[in-house]
């Protein structure tokens, strides 16, 4: 009888270490709370050291060259037979059972039946309730039925009930009876014989750290904000406007915003320091200036052409970390003293970005504390049997790296439940 295997998180890891281990011949239950797949990187667009599409990946060291591509929304699902996506799901509980694990997970409903959606749409151009689009920042509007990310995985869309009005217009021109409004979330329980986290980081967003004006000047923004501008999917088809609709003329960018930092997050985000090059480098080609306030530049001698391409293109290097960020006439500026020449300065620009920290979410959900760090990550190989971690969850890392992780953790798995080598 085949092995199974629950694997909490369905980002860039979870998707990898899922695919390696069905096929490996195991069956995988991958539990993920959001609607569709990707976790943080469906939210990038552009993604390093390639600059493709951020679930456009192929496996381990071929991430380095860019010689190969795979994407990963379109080969994960209706292939492997083994592997069991589960979205809007969470994990409730996790109990030692033998040798195994007994796993409890409750899915919320999405009022859309996946085996019968045929994705026409029609239900969205029927709805008639529009409210902010909160994945794009708020600037334009979706549906109370809708998707959440055009090319996400379910394709099927969902509805936000607490923006409809049960008006049933979406149900009336569903041709294949897939809409149910009455449905109701489902409680079941997984057996297991071994567990993977792959539950990833979210950004801590900066409105936790007093001086920079987060949340208090719309043309503030973090890392993850500024991808949803430059996403060509996204509401502003990629150009970086500001609040008001224009376009930006200038743009500071603010590393090391909240991480090795005493006073909030000790650790380095590892991939900050790239993805803000990655940017700043979109930008100029717009035309947009750039400034980049950083403590360290700490970038992988595989990103290291960012690093080159930015100084080339005329990015304006400025080495000190910012005092606070003012907001004058509604522009915001930034203080810094750069620690090079000494110099006081006053940035004013159309648009403030900061490198906020990356913080796991693992040490969200009460099911995992026995398992995590001091900085609440997971570890790797856990001290209970059975238990794997890999990508983002046991750390800040890149893509390449979390895919690589995945690889290891899926072979780890096979060698423990199948006893080879032993």
């Amino acid at each position: 009888m085949a092995k199974t295997v629950v694997v909490v998180g369905a980002g860039v890891a979870g998707i990898q270490v899922s695919q390696q281990l069905a096929d490996l011949g195991f069956v995988v239950h991958l539990v993920d709370r959001e609607s569709t797949v990707g976790g943080l990187s469906a939210h990038l667009g552009k993604v390093f050291p390639t600059d493709d599409c951020a679930l456009c990946l192929d496996a381990c060291e071929e991430l380095f060259s860019g010689h190969h591509r795979r994407c990963q929304y379109r080969s994960l699902l209706g292939s492997q037979k083994k592997l069991n996506l589960h979205t809007q799901t969470q994990v409730k509980s996790i109990k030692r059972e033998g040798n195994g694990f007994s796993v409890s997970v409750k899915t919320s409903p999405r009022y859309i039946l996946l085996d019968r959606c045929v994705v026409c749409l029609e239900c969205i151009h029927a709805c008639e309730v529009e409210v902010e689009d909160e994945f794009n920042l708020g600037r334009g509007t979706r549906k109370a039925i809708y998707r959440p990310i055009p090319q996400g995985v379910p394709l099927a869309p969902l509805i936000d009930m607490d923006s409809c009005t049960r008006c049933g217009k979406c149900v009336e021109v569903c041709g294949v009876g897939a809409i149910n409004l009455d449905q109701r979330a489902k409680t079941r329980t997984i057996r297991a014989d071994a567990i993977v986290l792959a539950t990833g980081v979210e950004e801590r967003l900066p409105h936790i750290l007093p001086g920079y004006a987060y949340g208090e000047c719309e043309d503030v923004l973090t890392q993850r904000e500024l991808a949803r501008l430059l996403d060509p999917t996204g509401s502003t088809v990629g150009k970086a406007l500001t609040a008001s609709g224009q376009p930006a003329k200038s743009v500071t960018m603010i590393l090391c915003a909240g991480s090795r930092d005493l006073n909030a997050i000790e650790y380095c985000s590892q991939v900050c320091c790239t993805y803000s090059l990655k940017h700043a480098l979109m930008l100029r080609e717009q035309g947009i200036d750039v400034s980049l306030c950083y403590m360290d530049l700490r970038v992988p001698s595989h990103s290291r052409h960012y690093l080159e391409l930015a100084r080339e293109s005329g990015v304006k290097f400025v080495r000190g970390k910012p005092d606070h960020v003012v907001v004058r006439d509604g522009r915001p500026v930034t203080v810094v003293e750069n620690t090079e020449s000494l110099e006081r300065l006053e940035m004013g620009s159309d648009i403030v970005v900061l490198a906020s920290p990356l913080i796991p979410l693992a040490s969200q959900d009460g099911s995992f504390t026995d398992l995590l760090d001091a900085d609440g990550f997971c570890h790797r190989r856990s001290k209970k049997p059975g238990v794997y971690a890999c990508g983002t969850s046991t750390g800040p890392t890149d893509i390449p790296t979390s895919v690589a992780e995945a690889n290891s953790v899926a072979l780890e798995i096979y060698t423990d439940l199948m006893g080879v080598g032993k």
